[in-house]
């Protein structure tokens, strides 16, 4: 079960100062240019931010309760659009674009298969301009399996004065299959009383060797590699290089 979308209005429920994140990325794509894509984008909190910062922003998600929910919050912020869009069929107008990245260490490992990332990472490609940058911020997968029990989570800085919010979770990983199954009940209580949902999240983790293979194959060229924000994950950065359609495709 996936209540993603019924998510949207509390999505950012922890008013935690992310601004070192944010500059983080703003960071990363000066190195390449002021257009920037930022694919699974929920809100467009991290666009709205680069965007404050002088870059031109295009943000998409696929699930349009999360960008109504963004345009209310952000619809006002100079240089950031959002839409609706599926990675695996994106057609956007911009096809130049100078940076793309997806961030937190969950995101990408959305993707169930082989075939999934081939697909969104061919379609960022088409997106971006030669010599733009990609950075994938990725779980490579661990030997054991492990599993871990319920716990309740509570916002670090709580953003709402009228509504409280709580997260129940457990978690389970399998080696052999390289996925962490997520099972996350998110409770909101108002004066009208108490709701809940249940989001079940599948993440598929792929070995390094798979990732620089594909992204080789769909036209980057892996330009360096480190660990991740939290200093156990594997960052991937990407350069575009030329290739033909008759290459990648």
């Amino acid at each position: 079960m996936n209540n993603y979308e019924k998510q949207a209005y509390v999505w950012d429920w922890d008013a935690y100062d992310d601004t070192e994140e944010y500059e983080y990325w703003c960071k990363h794509a000066e190195r390449f240019g002021k257009k920037v894509l930022i694919p699974m984008c929920s809100h467009g909190q991290i666009g709205a931010f680069m965007a404050g910062r002088s870059f031109q922003v295009v943000g998409f998600d696929i699930t349009p309760e999360m960008i109504s929910e963004g345009k209310k919050r952000y619809g006002s912020v100079d240089g950031l659009e959002l839409v609706v869009a599926d990675i695996f069929d994106l057609d956007l107008p911009q096809k130049d674009f100078d940076f793309v990245f997806i961030a937190g260490y969950g995101d990408f490992h959305l993707f169930q298969s082989v075939q999934e990332i081939r697909a969104a990472l061919r379609a960022l490609h088409r997106h971006m301009r030669d010599g733009a940058g990609l950075v994938l911020e990725v779980t490579l997968p661990g030997g054991e399996s492990w599993s871990s029990p319920k716990r309740v989570f509570h916002p670090r800085v709580p953003r709402y004065a009228d509504k409280k919010i709580c997260k129940e979770n457990e978690s389970r990983y399998d080696a052999a299959e390289k996925r962490l199954f997520i099972s996350q009940t998110v409770y909101v209580e108002d004066a009208d009383g108490v709701e809940s949902f249940v989001q079940d999240v599948c993440l598929q983790y792929y070995e390094r060797e798979v990732l620089v293979g594909l992204l080789g194959e769909c036209g980057f060229e892996v330009v360096g590699e480190g660990d991740g924000r939290g200093g156990v994950q594997l960052v991937s950065v990407a350069t575009k290089i030329l290739a033909s359609k008759a290459q990648i495709e």
